[in-house]
């Protein structure tokens, strides 16, 4: 009796022991596997280790070569196998049932494919990594590979926001410890910055991380980095060291850019070394869009960077307005199309996450924005691989090419076309400086006015407006007489490179009040316009009845007048909506949306080329041009002495 009720009682001390144990949070992975690395506390058996963690002392033997009960010591680190703890019941696709009882209906599985990361199957269920690596003990979450299965939980207690899930990342970036042939993915890298980085091919990397595409590589991924990866062998003692002797490795991403296509990475290197004059490495690719149909839905992603340095943008907000006026009316033409907005936030890091995580961005088939050229780049790479047209809808792009690029912005080498009849000899040019030059706008003149007559003077106000001939140094020379330069019968254009806007208002001033004054003593006056900077629209400072008394002309990307009936029914519609007049950004939100989003059901292609696009006040048309498609379509707006505005 006195010897069942001893036996008895150790029984008793055994289980109240593992009951006690808490389990290692530590996961290291030996030959592909994960385990549990636990620190042996005094009075920890190796009976009471496999009740805790849910295996057999033979299991844990085996992992750690020679323990045994006798010779497991306090303060010494054993390695223990993690078991899952869900069954599955295999059924086929991604999504199978769970069958263990009391689980039952509780679990779904999901099939990792190429691609995945913890991080974006977190995202992609609004669950914590911690909760999918507790409810997967026997899979080192950080390291899944295509085909694994993952138990996912259908309750509501493992929910968590993507703001969570990142955070968890970056904690565990920090935590988790890296084999010495491992290297964790950051924003910015890719499979040629890798593989160039620890001199290994290309295909070699791909292989060894069983990768089949470029894009199959993303931030948060642990990959291996040598083709013969060293395993970590021995026991707890090995491992332990191992650990210590491994030290993650990171790169700094501000100035990277994540891109998925080696073509475009190369293209992209190329233009950051600086090595480049005016040209850039062109992406080889060929890319068909193949048209939709009636029948399917559109899904397009919307990029814009709605908040800036903390403060929210109001152009892109128009921008966004004008998408969804465009949207009504496709949806009452029956087009079907699904609309996932992002907010780039103007910042490389959240590009990089929604381009690597958003599944949103990953499903759409036509991607407007973002509206920097700098962001582009972060997209473009996405964008040739899958085939999906990017529409850059504000930049003017100088660097970038990519046959899935179309820039709706008017190219600037497309402006001068407006102008012949101004720059072809019929005219005297005359360059007005003013304090400062406006350097950008002057370059363009001096450059269409290079074969043609031309002077240049300099206009000071002192109380009065005086003009002088400039010297070469520029300085001021002779008084010019403007009086008499406006009466001679030659034509003129009058090209004011004055940066200062009150300066440019007193020129203006100046040439309209001198016509007027040899009109009022029964005198003529040469022809002559003025070439305007189409910034001055914009400006306070300049009263913008001088346009019409001086006949100004402005060469601009964008034309919409306000009596036009269609930008009249437009801003009618825009007000009743949002209850304030719509800017030039929703104007461009509309025509993006209305332009490409029809193309996307009818096919983008070569045909394309032929054709115009008036969706609203302006016309675009498209050629491929340096590498991407552009718009070459300007608008010359000429105001006219009768306060009216001719438009070509």
């Amino acid at each position: 009796m006195r010897r069942a009720l001893i036996l008895l009682m150790t029984l008793c001390m055994l289980c109240s022991m593992a009951m006690a144990i808490e389990p290692s949070t530590i996961v290291v992975t030996k030959d592909g596997k994960a385990y549990y690395k636990h620190k042996v506390e005094r009075g920890q058996t190796l009976y009471a280790l496999s009740k805790a963690y849910n295996v057999s002392e033979e299991q844990i033997a085996e992992c750690n070569d020679g323990l045994t009960a006798e010779n497991l010591k306090a303060g010494s680190y054993i390695i223990i196998p993690r078991v899952e703890k869900p069954a599955v019941e295999a059924t086929d696709g991604d999504n199978e049932r769970v069958d263990d009882g009391k689980q039952r209906g509780k679990y779904t599985t999901y099939t990792v494919k190429r691609g995945d990361t913890i991080y974006s199957i977190a995202r992609k269920y609004k669950i914590s990594v911690a909760v999918l690596e507790q409810d997967n003990p026997s899979i080192d979450v950080e390291r899944i590979t295509p085909g694994m299965k993952l138990a996912i939980r259908r309750a509501e207690s493992g929910y968590a926001t993507t703001e969570d899930i990142e955070r968890e990342r970056e904690k565990r970036s920090a935590e988790v410890k890296l084999g010495a042939n491992e290297h964790r993915v950051t924003v910015g890298e890719t499979v040629y910055s890798l593989s160039r980085r620890y001199g290994i091919s290309e295909e070699q990397f791909m292989e060894l991380n069983n990768m089949r595409r470029s894009n199959d590589l993303k931030a948060g991924m642990i990959v291996k980095t040598a083709v013969e990866a060293t395993p970590v062998e021995g026991g707890a003692d090995d491992v332990a060291s191992a650990e210590q002797t491994t030290a993650e490795t990171t790169v700094e991403a501000d100035d990277e850019v994540i891109v998925d296509s080696l073509a475009a990475q190369r293209a992209y290197d190329y233009f950051m070394s600086g090595e480049q004059d005016s040209t850039v490495y062109v992406a080889p690719a060929e890319v068909t869009f193949l048209p939709l149909g009636r029948r399917h839905t559109l899904r397009m992603a919307l990029m814009l960077p709605f908040h800036q340095n903390g403060r929210v943008s109001p152009q892109y907000i128009d921008f966004y307005r004008g998408v969804l006026m465009a949207m009504e009316e496709l949806k009452a033409e029956e087009y079907n199309i699904e609309l996932s907005v992002f907010d780039t936030e103007g910042d490389s890091t959240r590009l990089g996450d929604i381009v690597a995580y958003e599944d949103g961005f990953h499903e759409a088939q036509l991607i407007i924005g973002p509206v920097y050229e700098a962001e582009l780049r972060y997209v473009l790479s996405y964008a040739e691989e899958n085939d999906i047209p990017v529409v850059s809808p504000l930049a003017d792009i100088e660097k970038l090419q990519s046959p899935v690029l179309f820039q709706m912005q008017a190219e600037n080498d497309y402006k001068y076309d407006k102008l012949t009849d101004i720059f072809d000899g019929s005219r005297e040019i005359v360059t007005i400086y003013a304090g400062e030059a406006n350097n950008a706008f002057s370059s363009e003149y001096r450059e269409l006015a290079a074969q043609v007559p031309r002077s240049n003077i300099n206009f000071v106000f002192n109380r009065e407006s005086f003009f002088y001939v400039r010297n070469a140094d520029g300085t001021n020379g002779a008084e010019v007489d403007i009086t008499a330069l406006m009466r001679s019968h030659t034509p003129k254009a009058f090209v004011i490179v004055a940066s200062d806007e009150i300066n440019v208002d007193r020129i203006l001033t100046t040439l309209s009040s001198t016509k007027s004054s040899i009109e009022g003593r029964g005198m003529t006056y040469g022809d002559y316009v003025v070439m305007g900077n189409r910034r001055w629209a914009q400006s306070i400072n300049i009263d913008h009845q001088s346009f019409f008394r001086n006949n100004v002309i402005f060469v601009v990307p964008y034309h919409a007048k306000r009596s036009d009936e269609r930008i009249r029914l437009f801003d009618g519609r825009y007000i009743a909506k949002y209850g304030v007049l719509p800017s030039m950004y929703a104007y461009r939100g509309y025509d993006a949306a209305m332009i490409f989003c029809r193309k996307m059901f009818t096919g983008i292609d070569a045909t394309m080329l032929d054709e115009s696009f008036t969706p609203l006040a302006t016309t675009y048309n498209f050629d491929f041009v340096d590498g991407l498609y552009v718009n070459t379509r300007w608008v010359r707006e000429q105001y006219k002495s009768n306060f009216t505005i001719e438009v070509q």
